[in-house]
């Protein structure tokens, strides 16, 4: 009897995680059984799949606090992301081995896949024991250790596999090389230059859960990014057993050098000091007057653009804008009900910047010269830009920002192209962006400092512009104000009037003041591209797969006879400009219904409409930087003298340089989209690390942005995230202020 206690004693451990296992399974065994019954009904076929996959994620969570509490008992009433992270990506490549080792033993050995599977499940339940004891669940499991001995061989192995994640790809023929005459020497070099990186860093800074999520993020990302860009679904990720076993070793050498590089970043922005800088003479009137060195500097640098492309570039909407008030037909008033046939000017663009740019086109118009009236409108928008650039400067240098930091800024805000050309395009976001801009430094600004009751009013005022300088401009005051509440609960009926105002105005303005001018509103589809472009691509592949009652019902909103032909897979202009505009709300409703129906048959199919519609935004390999520097020829026929002038030279020359811009090493990232939305979930994750979470309020305007672009038309549209480009510069030297705060009161 004790030799059999002793022996118990001694297998403990193992006895306790074969009854772990036991009870996971059948805790499995029993969900699948309940949701393929209750799934079936609603998704048929697809019932066994989506069964598998919950009842699986289910039992593997109850698996993994079972076999952390009772088999290995690594509990210390903490929450370890790490372990749980380390327990799925265990799971996950248990699951991909198993597959493809059963499907390869099949076909060389032909026995029944049941009989294969048992043996190969036995071996890797061993595995997988072993591999939890030992690094999962390891009783130090926070500290990062290996021995001394094997990290230089564990360096060498990650330095060659991330090689192959930046190298190769996979493709529907196969793996792929990017430069075949060079790949050896290519190989090689990369290979040592990373091992020197990781030799050096890999294992100098202490993990922190929170960036190990970020490059577990960024590194999938890639991955799917790359497939979406490719084929436009995961089939390069999830295809057959040998793209995921790839994927899977992309995603190893991804996750090695974005995690080491966030934390070597991390480490010195909050350990290495800028040395005090000094200005050079030429630059010694900066700490006098701030504001205007920088207004004059940025002035000097964007001459060359105001002169060569004199009037103003006009973009596509800005030429319907004035001819809307130029009392001319536009493909907007197509797309809503007029409240009045004869009027032609529509909210699709905020009124407040139609009557801007079409008032002074049509002043120049009555003067005889119509690019005067837009130069008129040139020299509002540049002075407004520079202005509110110059302010921030102005900020930066109160703050007491380091002045390499603030000349780097005032660099990038004259020297960097976009900025200038963008100064210099009529388009409804420049001056939207500006006012964005000065909503961020005025957050900030309330949350170091007490205000005054003049300054919550011209806070209230920047608001209200904001809402009017754009339709979706609400959108960022709602999620940002009562956060700012919550921050700083000494404000919060200041902040609160505020609030109540904002919404007061815009209900007001929309629903009040527009229809008593019989000004339509803008159309309920441009809410609605993800469901449409979903719609589209379900019935561009499963046309013959749909209830022809359900055709009669999308076809009331979404003209059913080509939209299968009309489905681009990173544009719902096609697909959202057919919707018709009379639809009822029972349409609607009808419409969402078959939606929904769908959407549980055929969700592959949902997904893969709504990645291909927004990946570029979180892709940086495939980020489509664009300037408008070309003349917009819908005003010339319609009949309008608007024209360049004879700088063709200079304009060459300057559009040349924004479109090379992009490929300057570092810099050039400003104008990726991808990288850019990149580095905001960054600077929160470093703000939560360094525990400064109030800080993420200057990013929430941004990431407003970031989502509506998520939930937009198109994929990777610049002008779009314009807000999060112009603040990003200040924000980063505000965040390094304050990381070096949060340090020296150490």
């Amino acid at each position: 009897m004790n030799k059999i206690n002793e022996l118990l004693k001694k297998y403990q451990t193992f006895i306790t995680y074969l009854f772990s296992a036991g009870i996971s399974f059948t805790i499995d065994i029993a969900l699948f059984s309940i949701f393929s019954v209750l799934f079936r009904t609603y998704i048929g076929d697809s019932a066994i799949f989506v069964a598998t996959v919950v009842s699986r994620v289910i039992s593997s969570l109850i698996n993994y606090f079972l076999n952390r509490n009772a088999v290995f008992k690594n509990n210390d009433n903490t929450f370890d992301w790490q372990t749980l992270i380390k327990y799925y990506s265990l799971v996950i490549i248990q699951m991909l081995v198993s597959a493809t080792a059963v499907l390869n033993l099949y076909k060389a050995i032909h026995i029944n896949e049941t009989i294969i599977k048992i043996p190969v499940e036995i071996i890797l339940f061993m595995i997988n024991y072993v591999v939890q004891k030992l690094f999962i669940f390891k009783k130090d499991n926070k500290k990062y250790s290996i021995p001394l001995k094997y990290q230089n061989i564990v360096a060498f192995i990650l330095s060659i596999i991330t090689t192959f994640s930046l190298l190769f790809q996979v493709t529907a023929k196969g793996l792929k090389f990017y430069r075949h005459n060079t790949m050896m020497v290519t190989y090689i070099t990369l290979t040592i230059l990373l091992f020197i990186f990781y030799k050096k860093y890999l294992y100098k800074f202490q993990r922190k859960t929170t960036y190990t999520i970020i490059a577990i993020i960024f590194s999938l990302l890639m991955v799917f990014g790359y497939s979406y860009d490719t084929v436009h679904n995961a089939s390069l990720v999830l295809g057959n057993p040998g793209s995921i076993l790839f994927s899977i070793l992309k995603v190893v050498g991804y996750f090695t050098l974005f995690n080491t590089a966030i934390l070597l970043f991390d480490n010195i922005i909050n350990e290495k000091k800028l040395d005090n800088y000094k200005l050079p003479k030429v630059c010694s009137s900066f700490s006098k007057h701030p504001f205007l060195f920088s207004f004059i500097v940025m002035l000097i640098c964007y001459l060359p653009y105001i002169i060569a492309f004199y009037p103003v570039i006009i973009n596509y909407d800005a030429a319907n804008q004035i001819k809307e008030v130029m009392g001319m037909h536009t493909r907007y008033m197509d797309s809503v009900i007029l409240l009045n046939p004869n009027m032609t000017i529509t909210n699709f663009n905020p009124i407040i910047h139609t009557f801007l740019i079409g008032g002074l086109f049509k002043f120049g118009y009555m003067l005889g010269n119509v690019n005067f009236g837009m130069f008129l409108y040139s020299i509002v928008q540049v002075t407004i830009v520079i202005s509110v650039f110059a302010y921030s400067i102005y900020y930066l240098n109160k703050i007491k920002v380091n002045k390499l930091l603030i000349m780097i800024v005032l660099g990038i805000y004259s020297l960097v192209p976009l900025f200038p050309l963008y100064a210099m395009t009529a388009v409804k976001d420049v001056i939207f962006s500006s006012l964005v801009f000065l909503y961020i430094i005025k957050l900030y600004d309330i949350i170091k400092n007490e205000q005054a009751i003049k300054d919550y009013i011209l806070f209230a005022i920047l608001i209200l512009l904001i809402i009017l300088f754009r339709n979706n401009g609400i959108y960022t005051i709602i999620l940002t104000l009562p956060v700012l509440i919550f921050i700083k609960k000494d404000i919060l009926k200041e902040v609160l009037l505020i609030l109540l105002f904002t919404i007061a105005m815009y209900i007001g303005y929309n629903k009040v003041l527009l229809p008593s001018f019989e000004i339509a509103n803008t159309s309920i589809r441009e809410v609605l591209s993800v469901p449409f472009q979903q719609t589209a691509r379900l019935v561009k592949y499963r046309d013959k797969d749909i209830d022809e009652e359900d055709k009669i019902i999308i076809d009331k909103v979404l003209d059913y006879s080509d939209l299968g032909e009309r489905y681009e897979t990173d544009l719902s202009d096609q697909v959202k400009n057919k919707f018709n505009k009379y639809t009822t709300d029972e349409e609607l409703k009808d419409y969402f219904g078959v939606w929904l129906k769908y959407l549980l048959k055929y969700p592959v199919i949902y997904i893969d409409a709504t990645i291909n519609n927004i990946y570029g935004y979180f892709y940086p390999n495939t980020s489509k930087w664009y300037v408008y520097t070309g003349l917009n020829e819908k005003l010339p026929e319609a009949g309008f003298d608007y024209h360049f002038n004879d700088l063709s030279g200079l304009r060459l020359v300057l559009s040349g340089y924004a479109e090379s811009f992009p490929y300057i090493p570092v810099v050039g990232s400003i104008a990726n989209i991808g990288l850019l939305v990149w580095f905001h979930i960054l600077l929160i994750g470093m703000l939560i690390v360094n525990k400064l979470k109030k800080y993420i309020i200057i990013l929430l305007p941004s990431i407003t942005f970031i989502l509506v672009c998520v939930v937009g038309p198109a994929n990777t549209y610049f002008r779009y995230v314009l807000p999060c480009v112009f603040a990003l510069p200040f924000i980063i030297c505000v965040l390094y202020n304050e990381f070096k705060l949060l340090k020296n009161n150490k």
